[in-house]
């Protein structure tokens, strides 16, 4: 108890002692970035976030763009937050890529998104660019050679510039021994022609090196950005893919090594009511939507595969339920089946990672949701003094979140939460503390085996049954 001044009597004080509470945070929420050039600058600014709790809130965005019609593709599944950020629509598609990339360091762009909490709304979980993820750069930096390798170079110090005609394209160096060995194209960019230029500088005396940039099909600049920011945010971005043939998507998904990467393909057919037929939209919205609905009705644990896909009157692309549809999924392709004419239905619970444990959007966003939560509550011991008491409140307060979290069926048994054996007293006498924590998400269950015998021993059931009614006189 902290040192008062005298008091003749009682006086209550409360502990600064207190058990740990943890709170999930909403996780059906979307982010929607595009186009509407008529919108109301007022309601909707560009490369601000805007958000949407009601269908009634899209009305300022007019009907041109790409916003409004992904605005109802979602609605169509489930009422749920939408971060709105409206762009500048370019004069040529490269252009538009551009304003949807935006600038990290201004917040525009997808990287507007970032700053949606901070502004009072609530944090994009499943973030979305419908219209602009659908094709790959023919144009961008594929790879950088090294041709000679110099020396004197440092990692602290060596930057990788790539200039010429095109936008976007980041670089960094491997470096050995003071020699670069070979260079990282981090985003490739678009837009390049003729010759782009590798320019390596770095400290006092580092000289010598050289390389050149190959141009070539790339990933889609976008869904590059929408991967960085998706990780800062613990988000899935959901990308459509090409939409034109089965090897055209797996090419498409050959291209992308990320657990935060969620492709869609195809494109669904919806009746547009100006032109009075139907038309090709694309499928991200419907996805992500049908996902924030299970995140709402069953848990965010849950994937939203096999459910039925609303206000849609097909698919651009049909899609076999079977042989085709198995080279999408096993190729991480999310995609739309007709299974025994049942209606449309989502099909796929695979994100783009290589490695095989983040292969399920659902383990991935679970993961993102209990660590995020975990994270969040232990802030409150930030700068707190070591006592028994705040040791034991961190551990039991982490450990009966996550019995909590198995109880609701989010994660299965044999989770924990511990000190760990690497806490030393210099560590500690300095204010750092570590601790342990384990958990497991549910995997869904995507291959479901039966193993069907034959059963001759039912012949002889079959005269067994017969002599008894016979003996009984029950035959006839």
């Amino acid at each position: 108890m902290a040192s008062v001044s005298f008091h003749h009597g009682t006086r209550v004080f409360e502990s600064a002692e207190t058990p740990m509470l943890v709170r999930m945070a909403r996780t059906a929420v979307l982010g929607l970035i595009g186009t509407a050039p008529d919108a109301d600058a007022a309601s909707f600014p560009l490369n601000k976030p805007v958000q949407i709790l009601r269908v009634q809130d899209a009305k300022g965005l007019g009907d041109a763009g790409t916003l409004k019609a992904a605005i109802d593709s979602i609605y169509d599944q489930v009422g749920c937050p939408i971060i709105v950020v409206r762009v500048e629509e370019g004069e040529t598609a490269a252009a538009t890529w551009a304003k949807i990339i935006g600038d990290q360091t201004a917040f525009i762009g997808v990287h507007a998104f970032r700053r949606a909490a901070s502004d009072g709304l609530y944090k994009p979980k499943m973030l979305l660019a419908p219209g602009f993820t659908q094709t790959s750069a023919a144009d961008g930096i594929a790879s950088v050679n090294v041709t000679v390798g110099g020396s004197g170079y440092d990692a602290d110090t060596t930057k990788v510039k790539i200039t010429g005609t095109g936008t976007g394209a980041e670089a960094e160096a491997i470096i050995t021994e003071g020699a670069i060995t070979g260079i990282i194209v981090r985003k490739a960019g678009f837009g390049y022609t003729g010759t782009a230029t590798v320019v390596i500088t770095g400290k006092t005396g580092a000289s010598g090196a050289t390389a050149t940039a190959n141009i070539g099909s790339v990933m889609n600049p976008v869904v590059a950005e929408l991967m960085v920011v998706a990780e800062k945010l613990k988000a899935i971005a959901y990308v459509d893919g090409p939409d034109t043939t089965d090897q055209a998507a797996v090419q498409y998904r050959g291209l992308i090594n990320s657990a935060r990467v969620f492709i869609c393909d195809p494109k669904v057919l919806k009746f547009d009511t100006e032109l009075e037929a139907n038309v090709p939209v694309p499928s991200s919205p419907i996805f992500a939507a049908r996902q924030a609905r299970m995140d709402l009705e069953q848990g965010y644990w849950w994937a939203g595969s096999n459910v039925d896909a609303a206000g849609i009157a097909g698919v651009n692309r049909p899609i076999e339920y079977g042989d085709q549809s198995n080279y999408l999924n096993e190729n991480r392709i999310n995609t739309i089946v007709n299974i025994d004419n049942t209606g449309f239905r989502l099909w796929g619970v695979w994100t783009c990672a290589a490695d095989l444990l983040w292969q399920f959007v659902s383990v991935r966003r679970t993961a993102d949701a209990i660590n995020e939560a975990m994270e969040k509550s232990y802030l409150v011991f930030s700068d707190k003094p070591f006592s028994r008491a705040n040791l034991k409140f961190m551990v039991e307060g982490g450990r009966a979140f996550l019995r909590q979290m198995e109880t609701e069926g989010a994660i299965l048994p044999g989770h924990d939460v511990w000190l760990l054996d690497t806490n030393t007293d210099n560590d500690m006498a300095q204010g750092i503390i570590k601790l342990g924590i384990k958990f497991e998400p549910p995997a869904p269950m995507v291959d479901i085996r039966i193993t069907a015998h034959r059963n001759i021993a039912s012949y002889t059931l079959l005269l067994n049954k017969v002599a008894q009614e016979i003996s009984s006189g029950a035959a006839g």
